[in-house]
């Protein structure tokens, strides 16, 4: 009676620590100005937020590339990678896909969503159901109203049609339907003229097509067994993820990647001050921090859509002018 006692006790004990999701995130390497591709900082504030919610998650963050130890993904749940162009991770997305075979749950934000065609094809649309495929998706920065999936756990506690501005990519490379019947949008919005601040490197036909048709900022793969994997495009500025409905879209995220349960008015988290969104920063200027979100940042200008035939013939024409250099 004595040992069915204490196993009893054990087994209480053990119980919240096994039930406990651990969720790891991968910040990459400093590329930008001070203030945009925060990817340390803002993992760094996101794996606080999740800490302090009182949900039976354990988050941690590696900084700076791959991890020189692997063990460091041992019985992770969830990993979150932030970084440049998809992460850039080689001979190591092996590595990550026995691990989502396994059952671990992956999400990428930002540029991390914008891999080589090849390992988009490869590994990411198998993972998250999409990628951001150069010459096919496009990468303005513009002021996205923002509406979570309806009756879905990432929207809980999310205003529907938030904004925010950021450089939000669109048209991704999906599957379609009968290729991933588990892939779906988790927060859209619609691109139109007047929201385009600033149309940049990566502009196409393609923008021009899709503008004015629901895009999906968010977006996942959820089978019904094993690892769940989510695509979000945001998360260029820092400043983004003092915004409530912005960070606790990508909180709510992150928890149910996990398969934890996320409560009914979302994840909860402490308003973030400017003080803390200074923290950590990989190339701090000093004299100009970065700033809280104003409504002033909803204010701008539209920009003129770019002419795609001028710019073509521009091209052409430099193309031309370079051959002749070479010829001479």
């Amino acid at each position: 009676m004595q040992l069915v006692r204490i196993t009893a006790l054990l087994i209480f004990l053990l119980t919240p620590a096994l039930a406990k999701k651990n969720i790891l995130f991968i910040a990459g390497n400093p590329s930008h100005a001070n203030g945009e591709h925060e990817f340390r900082a803002g993992c760094m504030l996101l794996a606080k937020a999740l800490n302090e919610s009182g949900l039976d998650v354990a988050a941690k963050v590696h900084h700076y590339g791959w991890p020189k130890d692997e063990s460091i993904f041992n019985n992770v749940d969830a990993c979150i990678i932030y970084a440049d162009a998809g992460g850039q991770f080689g001979e190591k997305y092996e590595f990550l896909d026995q691990k989502v075979k396994a059952g671990m749950s992956i999400m990428f934000m930002h540029y991390g969503v914008h891999p080589s065609k090849e390992i988009g094809k490869k590994y990411f649309t198998p993972w998250i159901g999409g990628f951001m495929e150069t010459g096919w998706s496009v990468n303005p920065h513009w002021i996205a109203d923002i509406t979570p999936k309806q009756n879905h756990p990432v929207g809980n506690g999310v205003t529907p049609g938030f904004k925010s501005f950021d450089e939000y990519y669109w048209n991704m490379r999906f599957p379609t339907k009968q290729e991933c019947s588990c892939c779906h949008a988790l927060a859209t919005s619609v691109p139109t003229q007047e929201k385009i601040v600033r149309y940049i490197n990566l502009w196409n036909e393609h923008g021009e097509r899709t503008m004015g048709t629901k895009q999906a900022l968010m977006w996942c793969r959820d089978p019904k067994k094993g690892g769940r994997g989510v695509g979000f495009v945001g998360g260029h500025y820092h400043r983004n993820w003092a915004i409530n409905d912005f960070r606790k879209l990508v909180l709510n995220a992150i928890v149910w990647l996990a398969r934890a349960e996320v409560p009914a008015d979302g994840v909860s988290s402490k308003p973030i001050t400017e003080a803390q969104l200074n923290e950590n920063l990989d190339r701090p200027v000093k004299g100009k921090p970065v700033l809280l979100p104003t409504p002033d940042l909803l204010k701008y200008r539209p920009m003129k859509m770019p002419n795609l035939k001028l710019r073509e013939e521009r091209l052409r024409k430099a193309r031309e002018r370079k051959a002749k250099r070479k010829a001479k």
